[in-house]
């Protein structure tokens, strides 16, 4: 499959200029594995690339090119020259307009394998998550051990699966879940570049993978989460590890702190969600479905501590140390703090805390005190799903303000 990107070109120093760094269009083949860069003119003088509105113009004219392109199953040397100049020989477009019928007729197959490359090589010069689509690969390699065509993922085939991975796996079906929305993403995106035979035909429609609810084995007593904030390093840690242990702590209580929220969101944190002694931001997990909820939660002094100890006011983001979510550096640094809090909670002998632990916490201690469970849902970003909830205004910021305090109260000091 041909794909095409484009990518801001920092490699060297001696490659900007007084206008920024060049920004590159890059031409791949995942079958041949070979690529082919363009200037484009334009220049960024950022280091990450911002997809401005003649950017996008000029990317959408090359993808279109591209996907014209694919569908004649042009071979890499001759879709570079159409990518690059368009047409200009009308004999040699009639040529690969007849090569189209040929490759219609005979319902070209489309790798699964080399499709998803494509995709994982945008994306990562894209500097965005490949994980998913890697673990995916690597799933169906289990399954299939061959290469097969994108079209001939069925409902049936989907059912396989699923029985093939619940019958090699204890787990309770989450990765599955994983690995068919994932799948799902990338026959999408099939359909949009044209590569699909029939259009119409939906394979995902109705498949759903049941997911068993585990029990949750994390049972925290009080004075177990009180330990954490007088914990102190064992003497023999170095300085340098003191301080990323610390960090690491104090992070994951600032998470508690507003409201039990996970550090994708802390992460995304910038210094405007800040205003009057409230901070507002919309979860990270929900941003790619619209959702117009947000959460508005007071900053309890703790919390304001802690911004103002790792704050980083030459930056957008409040916490500029941790990684955009979206990238594959922001994984590893979750895996690092996962091994982080691991480490303090044996040296403090508790049960193992865990960044996703925040939002079990701060429920718990609501639901130990008989906290109202709107105003729970109102601080930790939840949606009310029984009808009933669906006439319930929005509570007060100040009975919020109160519940939210009483949560902490058990917590932390004043």
């Amino acid at each position: 499959m041909i794909s095409v990107s484009l990518y801001l070109d920092k490699r060297s120093v001696s490659k900007r200029n007084d206008n920024g760094y060049p920004v590159k269009l890059v031409l791949y083949d995942s079958s041949s594995k070979k690529q082919k860069q363009f200037s484009t003119g334009f220049y960024q003088k950022g280091k990450k690339l911002k997809l401005t509105q003649e950017l996008s113009q000029l990317l959408q004219t090359y993808q279109e090119r591209v996907t014209y392109c694919t569908k004649l199953n042009l071979v890499f040397k001759e879709a570079v020259g159409i990518v690059k100049n368009g047409f200009n020989d009308k004999e040699k477009e009639l040529l690969f307009l007849r090569r189209r019928i040929d490759v219609l007729e005979k319902r070209e197959k489309v790798g699964l394998v080399q499709f998803t490359q494509g995709i994982i090589h945008e994306r990562e010069l894209a500097e965005k998550s490949t994980r998913h689509f890697k673990e995916a690969l690597n799933q169906l390699d289990k399954f299939v051990g061959e290469q097969i065509d994108i079209n001939d993922i069925s409902y049936d085939f989907l059912k396989q699966f699923e029985a093939f991975k619940r019958t090699n796996s204890k787990g309770n079906g989450s990765g599955i879940s994983k690995t068919i929305r994932t799948l799902r993403t990338i026959y999408n995106e099939a359909r949009r570049r044209g590569l699909l035979h029939d259009n119409q035909n939906n394979p995902f429609e109705g498949f759903i993978v049941k997911i068993k609810k585990n029990a949750i084995k994390e049972v925290w007593k009080i004075e177990d989460l009180k330990s954490l904030l007088d914990f102190q390093p064992k003497p023999s840690t170095s300085y340098a590890n003191r301080y990323k242990m610390r960090r690491s702590l104090d992070i994951f209580l600032f998470q508690i702190a507003i409201g039990g929220h996970d550090m994708a969101d802390l992460a995304n944190l910038k210094w405007s969600n800040i205003e009057t002694g409230r901070i507002k931001f919309q979860r990270f997990k929900l941003r790619s479905h619209s959702s117009r909820l947000w959460i508005n939660n007071m900053i309890s002094p703790f919390a304001a501590s802690i911004i103002e100890k790792y704050g980083d006011r030459n930056d957008a983001r409040i916490f500029s140390f941790l990684f955009e979510p979206s990238t594959e550096r922001y994984r590893m640094q979750n895996n690092y703090q996962l091994r982080t809090l691991k480490r303090i909670s044996q040296t403090i002998n508790i049960p193992d805390i865990k960044t996703k632990s925040p939002r079990y916490i701060f429920r718990s201690l609501g639901g130990m005190i008989g906290v109202n469970d709107l105003l729970l849902m109102q601080i930790m970003g939840h949606k009310p799903n029984s009808t009933s909830f669906r006439y319930q205004y929005n509570l007060s910021l100040e009975a919020q303000d109160n519940a939210h305090n009483e949560v902490l109260s058990l917590l932390f000091k004043d």
